[in-house]
């Protein structure tokens, strides 16, 4: 996996940009949360592309260990396929739920050309991207334990070399009558060089966990303004009774002009 393909964020998508707009121009309820779900997808978008900088510098810590038996090479080779499985699976999910969401906006753009303003009073029932989002969530999470357990493998193999280097060093100190070392050495450089960037990938799973059920929180306010009183229904109602006074002002004004003619 050399590069991460993907689809532009949604906040360049037409589409997304055309029902924001839409929205605000006619003060629909929800487009600050739909914003919010845009916001969020960028965020998980920026995490996965950060998380694959990260694979790469773990490749390149591993060609950085000369030793073929070196004891590391085997648990950062695994720590980097499990990375590299895990950032492909949250890519096609990723992509579904952009799909979801640009096909959210289609529908309830061609649903206000149709029916005009009130079309937006309950756009969160053309977003099918709850499942999308608790995939996203669930995989995150996963992936952030797996991280962890690599993190623990490697600074366990790291303890295990060094005490077995400890005991070598201890049976020469013996034979030449010097003290042995007791004293546990504290992970070596190659541990956490090989680690550190394990912690980087941890950290964004994390944060892509966290933007997912932001916008599932978004997604579901957005799912409430449709049990609240409408605004722009409001508006129409408040516009109608408006109009329909001003024409009973001009048929009671009609009706005296025509008495005074008659007059």
């Amino acid at each position: 996996m050399a590069k991460l393909t993907t689809t532009p964020p949604l906040e360049k998508n037409p589409y997304v940009n055309e029902l924001l707009d839409v929205m605000k121009k006619h003060n629909a309820p929800g487009a600050e949360d739909l914003k919010s779900m845009i916001t969020d997808a960028a965020k998980i978008q920026e995490q996965l592309s950060a998380a694959l900088a990260e694979l790469a510098a773990m490749r390149r810590e591993l060609a950085s260990i000369r030793e073929d038996n070196h004891p590391m090479r085997n648990a950062l080779q695994n720590a980097i396929n499990a990375i590299q499985e895990q950032i492909r699976a949250l890519r096609e999910q990723l992509e579904t739920m952009k799909t979801a969401v640009i096909d959210g906006c289609k529908n309830a753009l061609a649903a206000f050309k149709e029916r005009g303003a009130s079309a937006l009073n309950n756009i969160a029932k053309f977003f099918k991207v709850k499942p999308a989002l608790e995939a996203i969530a669930k995989s995150c999470d996963q992936a952030a334990k797996d991280n962890t357990k690599s993190i623990s493998k490697i600074e366990q193999i790291s303890k295990e070399y060094h005490k077995a280097g400890q005991h070598i060093k201890n049976i020469g100190r013996t034979m030449t009558g010097k003290e042995r070392i007791t004293s546990a050495k504290p992970v070596g450089k190659v541990a956490k060089a090989a680690e550190a960037p394990v912690k980087a990938v941890r950290a964004c799973n994390v944060a892509m966990r966290n933007a997912a059920r932001n916008m599932a929180k978004s997604l579901s306010r957005l799912e409430k303004t449709a049990e609240r009183p409408k605004p722009i229904k409001e508006q129409f109602n408040k516009a109608a009774k408006q109009a329909a006074a001003h024409n009973a002002r001009n048929t009671q004004e009609k009706s005296k002009n025509a008495q005074a003619a008659e007059l």
